[in-house]
């Protein structure tokens, strides 16, 4: 557009120059020269400026270009980079509410272990007695231990009681009928001495 401008305006110069005169001065024509010598030197150039700003502008777009595609990049990293502290917050949260109940569980079931021992330890000697009484004398056994007990109270030197100083032994019908008494199962005589 400007030279197309600068083309009529010197086209204009010249159709004046011819009209003034062609022979009335050199001087005239040398200034109409030089000025389309400046006019074609400033059109080159402005040509020149042209292809520059053009270069520039696809210069500027390439860039930009670029720079919107690492700015996407760099916002999927981010976004990616939220994504896994989201996932660590959740599992963090998690672990937090799973030490808490454990928190709170684990006095309770102390406690339950505590008062469970206290249980047993009180009811063990129960049930030793209860075993004890349930299968500790047997009638075969009690015979057993009357007729060891009566062999040491008959016998001159006694082997489980103290000995008999002073004490009047019993004589030897009667300890020969408590011997016969205990074979014969007849306890309950012997008990009642």
């Amino acid at each position: 557009m400007k030279q197309l401008t600068s083309t009529i305006t010197l086209i204009v110069a010249m159709l004046t120059m011819i009209i003034v005169g062609c022979n009335s001065d050199k001087r005239l024509a040398e200034m109409a020269e030089r000025n389309m010598e400046r006019q074609a030197a400033q059109n080159r150039q402005v040509a020149e400026m042209q292809k520059e700003v053009a270069e520039g502008s696809r210069l500027l777009v390439e860039a930009e270009a670029e720079a919107r595609k690492e700015t996407l990049a760099i916002q999927r990293e981010l976004q990616a980079e939220s994504a896994e502290i989201g996932h660590q917050r959740d599992s963090l949260e998690d672990d937090r509410r799973r030490f808490a109940s454990q928190r709170h569980s684990d006095p309770i079931i102390a406690a339950a272990i505590s008062t469970s021992g206290v249980l047993l330890a009180c009811a063990l000697p129960l049930v030793i007695c209860w075993l004890l009484l349930r299968f500790g004398n047997t009638p075969a056994d009690d015979q057993l231990l009357n007729e060891i007990l009566l062999e040491d109270l008959v016998a001159e030197t006694p082997r489980l009681l103290p000995s008999r100083v002073g004490v009047r032994s019993l004589p030897q019908s009667e300890s020969a009928e408590a011997s016969t008494r205990s074979e014969t199962g007849d306890g309950n005589a012997e008990r009642e001495r």
